[in-house]
């Protein structure tokens, strides 16, 4: 029924694929509803992946509405810039089926030029921590810092980084798929590829003066489609190819990118050569998070969340910040939630103590394999003593509210299940009955 290429999406191998990663992207997602999704499929994944392949066999499959999610952004400070990310959030059998699209379309040779290209990186790309025995995708933020530091050490010495601003809102639907129908020439894969990349979103109504931020006309691709990033290299596949001739670099990470030179005038005039570029896009550089001019390398930089200056690599203050916030914040919701049962309050089995530290001991998890790459020891080790601090803290208001509670329910705050409140559908023993004696059954 449907080309060789075409079928390929469908394999039990690829779809399998597309799921692992959406897994893991998705399982410790900010969204109560996704975590949810991503639950409810993990409980018997080879069941629901099966229904997908059918479905897809048949080309029965439907993408079906997203919905919009319009993420304020923020300053510097934290405080809302009235300006927001218009974040597309598809359904997950939706984004398995457009992560599987992608895996079939990045093999594809005749687009290899869009997809191996030696300086864009985000969303493609997979590199190997080195302390990792087996295949492990993560993150190509590591690949692209360390592209900057070969740079670094090939003798760039002036730096100037650059932001896109509204960069997925600016891509053109048509203007890309004629370039992947050239080079590809399936009309089967084209259709699902062309239905993956489609914007119809279901709360359209409720997104009021944000609604015309949304890509569901030609012009603009969902950010939180995992085919975006391909779309934008092949969009701005020139772009990078004349931003990286002669003795310049340009790396580029999806909408962040940065420029490396031996001179500062060489450096000032390829960020003016792209502003020029982009401008054929009807793309901007944002003025708050674009360089004015280059700098000396000496002197420090920030890409891409890193912190780059002489000898060091290490997570941007502001993502430090975050991160401690973001523990700060848990602890305190615990706090607040155990306190409540000296007053009666029934404690969220999440928010019990055990349930909190073994979620921290995730986010630091994540968040320390995030920077595997970074070489500070000494910040990490600062850092730990802070986590450490603000647990030690937490654990002492769990103690004082523990001595608050009476004996038979000092075991609340640790959130263990208690065995004698569960519910049973419990037996009855018989009524006791007149047994006779063995004379008597003789």
């Amino acid at each position: 029924m449907f080309s060789n290429i075409r079928k390929a999406v469908h394999k039990s191998q690829n779809l399998e694929a597309a799921w692992r990663v959406i897994y893991r992207n998705g399982k410790y997602s900010r969204s109560d509803d996704v975590r949810q999704a991503i639950e409810e499929f993990s409980q018997d994944p080879s069941k629901h992946l099966r229904s997908i392949q059918r479905r897809l066999s048949r080309g029965k499959f439907e993408f079906g509405l997203a919905r919009g999610a319009p993420i304020q952004k923020r300053d510097g400070k934290g405080k809302s810039t009235g300006k927001i990310r218009p974040i597309v959030i598809a359904s997950l059998e939706a984004r398995i089926v457009q992560r599987a699209i992608l895996n079939v379309l990045v093999d594809i040779p005749s687009l290899a030029s869009y997809v191996n290209t030696p300086h864009s990186f985000g969303g493609l790309r997979k590199v190997r921590s080195p302390n990792k025995q087996v295949d492990d995708s993560i993150s190509a933020v590591p690949a692209a810092i360390k592209a900057v530091l070969n740079e670094i050490g090939g003798g760039a010495c002036w730096v100037a980084t650059a932001d896109i601003t509204g960069f997925f809102t600016k891509i053109s639907k048509s203007t890309v798929l004629d370039i992947i129908r050239g080079a590809v020439a399936d009309n089967d894969l084209m259709a699902l590829l062309e239905a993956g990349i489609k914007v119809e979103l279901e709360n359209l109504n409720e997104l009021q003066k944000f609604a015309d931020q949304f890509p569901i006309e030609d012009i603009g691709v969902a950010q939180g489609n995992s085919l975006s990033p391909l779309l934008g290299n092949i969009l701005l596949a020139a772009f990078d190819a004349s931003m990286n001739e002669g003795d310049c670099r340009c790396i580029r990470y999806i909408d962040d990118f940065i420029i490396l030179a031996p001179t500062k005038k060489a450096a000032n005039a390829r960020l003016r050569r792209a502003k020029k570029m982009l401008e054929e896009f009807d793309m901007k550089l944002a003025p708050d998070k674009s360089a004015k001019q280059a700098q000396e390398v000496s002197k420090g930089f920030e890409f891409l969340g890193i912190e780059i200056s002489p000898g060091f690599v290490r997570p941007a203050k502001k993502a430090r910040i975050k991160f401690l916030s973001s523990i700060d914040a848990q602890l305190d919701i615990s706090k607040s939630a155990i306190a409540g049962l000296r007053h009666g309050h029934k404690l969220d089995p999440k928010l019990a103590l055990i349930a909190t530290l073994k979620r921290i001991d995730g986010m630091i998890d994540g968040w320390g394999k995030h920077y595997w790459f970074c070489n500070d020891r000494r910040l990490f080790h600062t850092i730990d003593e802070k986590i450490r601090a603000a647990i030690g803290a937490y654990l002492g208001a769990y103690s004082y509210t523990r001595t608050q509670l009476p004996d038979g329910k000092r075991h609340l705050p640790l959130g263990l299940t208690n065995l004698g409140e569960l519910e049973r559908s419990q037996f009855t023993y018989p009524k006791a009955v007149t047994c006779g004696t063995s004379a008597d059954t003789a």
